[in-house]
């Protein structure tokens, strides 16, 4: 992170987003760890407030200057995201320190004055006293077993790693020329590190093909007659009976920043508030849709085998009319020639005979003359 933090004024790291304007590509892996750097700051991003809202205006308004300073987020990302994200990253750093600094000394019992000493490095001391006093308070207390419950619950690890969701779906979006499924989206987003086509863990391919089996069944006969963006309707319906529903307004799957609202836009109907009834609507607008599509491939081929048709007996007709004329010219023919063999033979007899009749005159006269 140096380079980033020692880059030259005027130059800045150029970070691409999707349409929803969240950070995709090379880049984003960058701005998501420079954030992270931020977050870890405590002079930049302080540790001594209970919730990230209760940060001062400066210190927001100064850390987007910094991150625009090193970035050029092409007005496609909002400071809003920047700065959840920052928080999200800061909530993620005290989790971090409470486990790597705290827990083992209490769970020793060591004396607090201790702990306080136990300052890890780059936390500035009084944000770490501030820290130390806040989690040994009951609230806290409680807080962290309620997240510990939440982390049991975790039932499909991801394996995106640092790639980040949003940089997964556009990778798929460019090889498919669409954008993903929330259930293709699953998939990729769980596939086992060693680069094969299964799942992570059994849990994970269990529920796929439930899902799978699901959006299968639920189709006609054929599917070969459906859109894609009907399928990918279908199978997003699915996602939702098969998976936990989206909880607090976040969309599953889609990376940090994605809400309901902004994939399917301000007061619509999203994903997770339809019921079964949208999909059986949705079967069967599909099914008229696919009826529908039988009907003008019926209408098509009639219309195909009647010009077949014509065709055909147009072309027998002309063939029967060669065939006839040919015939007739090779009975003429023959006639002909048969003709000409008859006058032949005529001539030839005629000849003979004329031949004949001369013999016999001269022989006659031969006779008279001897006498």
């Amino acid at each position: 992170m140096k380079d980033i933090w020692n880059l030259q004024p005027e130059t800045r790291i150029v970070v691409d987003a999707n349409q929803y304007g969240q950070p995709i590509g090379k880049e984003a892996s960058k701005l998501a760890e420079f954030l992270g750097t931020i977050a870890r700051t405590g002079s930049i991003c302080p540790l001594n407030t209970k919730h990230w809202k209760h940060l001062s205006k400066y210190v927001l308004e100064n850390i987007l200057r910094i991150v625009h300073e090193k970035f050029d987020l092409q007005g496609k990302v909002e400071d809003s995201d920047i700065l959840s994200h920052v928080g999200n990253l800061r909530k993620e750093f005290k989790s971090t320190l409470k486990t790597r600094y705290y827990k083992e000394m209490v769970q020793e019992g060591r004396p607090i004055e201790e702990i306080y000493e136990n300052n890890p490095p780059g936390v500035h001391d009084d944000q770490w006293k501030w820290l130390v006093e806040r989690w040994g308070t009951p609230q806290a207390g409680a807080q962290s077993e309620k997240v510990k419950e939440s982390r049991t619950k975790v039932r499909y690890a991801h394996t995106a790693r640092n790639i980040g969701y949003a940089t997964l779906n556009a990778q798929c979006a460019e090889k498919e020329g669409r954008e993903p499924s929330r259930l293709e989206q699953f998939r990729f987003q769980h596939l086992r590190k060693d680069g094969s086509d299964k799942l992570n863990s059994e849990a994970s391919e269990q529920v796929y093909d439930e899902a799978c089996k699901m959006v299968k069944d639920s189709m006609p006969t054929l599917e070969s007659s459906f859109a894609p963006q009907d399928n990918i309707v279908l199978e997003n319906e699915i996602y939702t009976q098969v998976f936990d529903p989206d909880k607090n307004g976040k969309m599953l799957g889609y990376g940090r920043g994605m809400t309901k609202s902004r994939l399917f836009g301000y007061g619509s109907v999203t994903r997770g508030s339809q019921s079964t009834s949208a999909i059986s609507t949705l079967i069967e607008k599909m099914s008229a849709k696919h009826v529908e599509q039988i009907q003008t491939i019926q209408a098509e081929q009639a219309v195909q085998e009647k010009t077949l048709l014509e065709e055909a007996e147009s072309r027998f007709r002309t063939e029967a009319a060669e065939r006839e004329t040919h015939l007739i010219a090779e009975a003429e023919e023959r006639f002909m020639k048969l003709t000409e063999i008859q006058e032949a033979k005529f001539m030839e007899m005629m000849d003979a005979r004329e031949k004949k009749y001369k013999a016999l005159i001269n022989e006659c006269m031969a006779k008279g003359m001897s006498k």
